[in-house]
């Protein structure tokens, strides 16, 4: 009998031993703390290090200890684990008291787990139930209290625990729930996130107020047993009012924005930007910019809306699912800064809960006359002076073995008028003249090294826009014109730096002249007349008074309506149109529909004053015969101040009016900055 004891007292130990050496060999060696890397946010920030919004699978922004306020430390140590700096990882009677109550109730009552063994559940081990998981916990909180100080599994914890709607540590649940840093929340707030922490969702301040404010006076009331605050600050707190941030005032900036960011940043660093965050991002955003861009762009197609009796994006019900086209009228803009190509503002949609698809990047549409800028900018380059005469009349055109008879928008027709007149004007027969002098090719050589990428068919009727090209590519080929000639490619990332503070990316654009200065002086010249006193002549009348240059276009039916224009300091596009191409409304033209939102755009973010365009050197002023276009006289009417590229500039003088009219002229022989109109 006393062998089979023996026995048995032997097997159980050997058991025991066994089981142990097993739990201990299967457990996480403790020191990998020493290197952890948990999961963190990709936090982003615009140009000018203005944080924008975090990317993550867990929200986590790690801070130090010293960094947390002491009431936060304090208001956890007294709800969760009031011996914390007594107990070596284990609180003995704790357990006990717990394990006592649960058989009596039998059932999960109270727990029992000190900091340290949440800290050892949260980081090491999985999340599943069962007794070999709490032996572990066990074992490993022994472990952390020997190889850790307590302010180092305090900080660990704080930086690691979950607190709700994918929020992990203090700082993270700290500016989700009040919008501050950890080191900005009052006591009551501090006492709030300890009680949420015991559960987020049961003590959700969205969903069980009640719950969480009775949890929160709960931590107070501990606070002031355990000595961590006094009754007079604990007064002060109970009479504060807890604010919490509501969804709706969460709103993200420049939704369609980050997602290119996103895209851009998969393609740089894969998916471990989110896997495991860290990253800091600096992105060409300016935040001020993209704010007014989301505002107006909303307000702007409303405005488009009431004017024209359309069918408003309200009336349409939210909860259908658009699959990415949606029926009600869309816009989109685009802002950059054409020095730099810093993408500074980029509204994609309307709304990107009912569709992600991104109109200023994704959207190839018919640019209708704006795309004239590449015919008129490839004829300046190529020798053609803003006075040389083009006939405005009716043509026949034979294209992919069809003929077809263009007209002007007003179906007139003005005769002999300067490529400079045809252009501010935006006459079709007159492009259309010009193209078959320049060729298809050339246009499209131009478009393409101003920043067009995609495809473009070469037709006779290239200069009126019928191939689809996106506003971010426009917006870009504008710019290399005030840039002066030289072409950057569009910057959405400027700079990625990884958690350690390495950099680990950094945006440097290309940057290529692909026209003369000269030349690009004098397109931004005849695209001033065209905003001054051609068909963007109503922005003057709305107000906006910088030097400014622009285009309109209006793609055939009023399908599409744009508007692309500069100032020496920023270029910015606008598009409106269906997902769906189909009318807007008749006479819904670029500067009906789209100029409106850019000029609400650009008083919004730039003042009332600025800088004039420079003029290069290389460029010479002569005083034009209007009728001539030859060199003026005394003699001749109406005289224009014409620009010319030194050395292109006409010789001869006019031949017309070569004595004195019995007439007095029209205008002196002055420099005259009126355009007749």
């Amino acid at each position: 009998m006393k062998k089979y004891l023996w026995f048995l007292f032997s097997f159980a130990v050997g058991a025991i031993l066994g089981f142990n050496v097993w739990i201990l060999h299967s457990l996480p060696n403790i020191e990998i703390l020493k290197n952890y890397n948990p999961v963190l946010a990709t936090r982003v920030y615009d140009r000018n290090g203005e944080w924008i919004r975090d990317l993550y699978t867990q929200r986590r922004i790690p801070v130090p200890l010293d960094s947390i306020p002491a009431y936060v430390k304090g208001g956890l140590i007294s709800v969760e684990d009031k011996e914390f700096y007594h107990h070596h990882g284990l609180n003995y009677k704790r357990m006990i008291k717990a394990i006592l109550i649960d058989i009596i109730k039998r059932r999960k009552v109270q727990g029992a787990s000190t900091i340290t063994q949440q800290l050892a559940r949260n980081i090491l081990l999985s999340p599943e139930k069962s007794f070999i998981r709490k032996f572990s916990e066990i074992y490993l909180a022994l472990e952390l209290e020997r190889y850790y100080t307590k302010n180092d599994i305090l900080e660990m914890y704080l930086n690691h625990v979950y607190f709700g709607y994918g929020n992990y540590g203090i700082e993270a649940a700290s500016e989700y729930y009040f919008g501050k840093r950890v080191g900005e929340i009052s006591l009551k707030e501090a006492a709030a996130l300890v009680a949420i922490v015991r559960s987020p969702g049961y003590y959700s301040p969205y969903y069980h107020l009640d719950r969480c404010l009775r949890r929160t006076d709960l931590v107070l009331k501990s606070m002031l047993e355990e000595g961590y605050i006094d009754s007079s600050q604990l007064n002060e707190a109970s009479a504060e009012s807890l604010v919490f941030i509501k969804a709706e005032e969460r709103k993200r900036i420049g939704p369609y924005y980050i997602e290119t960011v996103k895209n851009r940043l998969k393609s740089i660093l894969g998916n471990s930007y989110l896997t495991m965050g860290g990253y800091s991002v600096y992105i060409a955003m300016d935040k001020h910019f993209q704010e007014v861009a989301d505002s107006i762009v909303e307000a702007g197609i409303e405005f488009v809306e009431r004017k024209y009796r359309l069918k408003p994006k309200s009336e349409f019900p939210d909860s259908v699912a658009w699959r990415g086209n949606t029926p009600y009228l869309q816009g989109a803009l685009v802002c950059m800064d054409p020095h730099t190509g810093d993408v500074l503002a980029l509204v994609g949609g309307r709304d990107i809960k009912q569709s992600r698809f991104n109109r200023a990047t994704m959207a190839k549409r018919q640019a209708g006359s704006a795309f004239k800028v590449f015919l008129y900018t490839a004829a300046i380059d190529n020798g053609y002076n803003p006075s040389d005469f083009i006939l405005d009349l009716p043509i026949i055109v034979e294209s992919q073995n069809k003929v077809y008879a263009p007209t002007n928008f007003d179906s007139t027709f003005m005769g002999k008028i300067t490529l400079r007149k045809a252009f501010y004007l935006s006459r079709n027969l007159a492009a259309i003249r010009l193209t078959q002098q320049i060729g298809v090719f050339t246009i499209i050589d131009y478009a393409e090294k101003m920043g067009i990428k995609s495809s473009i068919e070469p037709v006779s009727s290239i200069a009126l826009g019928p191939s689809g090209v996106t506003l971010l590519e426009m917006t870009d080929a504008f710019g290399t014109l005030d840039n002066y000639g030289v072409r950057i490619e569009p910057v959405i990332i400027k700079k990625i730096v990884d958690r350690y503070g390495n950099i680990v990316y950094e945006g440097n654009p290309a940057r290529e002249r692909v026209l003369s200065k000269q030349s690009a002086y004098i397109m931004i010249n005849m695209l001033e007349s065209v905003f001054n006193k051609g068909t963007a002549h109503r922005a003057r009348m709305m107000g906006f008074t910088r030097p400014a240059a622009g285009k309109t276009g209006t793609a055939n039916n009023f399908t599409d309506a744009w508007f692309l224009g500069f100032t020496p300091d920023v270029v910015t596009g606008v598009w409106v149109g269906y997902d769906y191409p189909h009318k807007i409304a008749r006479y819904a033209t670029g500067a009906g529909a789209a100029l409106p939102v850019w000029v609400s755009f650009m008083k919004a973010v730039l003042d009332s004053t600025g800088p004039d365009f420079t003029e290069p050197k290389g460029i010479i002023h002569r005083l034009i015969c209007e009728q001539s276009g030859l060199l003026a006289t005394p003699y001749c009417p109406i005289v224009k101040d014409e620009i010319f590229i030194k050395g292109n500039e006409p010789d001869e003088k006019c031949n017309i009016h070569t004595k004195k009219q019995k007439k007095p002229p029209t205008s002196s022989f002055e420099k005259m900055d009126r355009w007749d109109f």
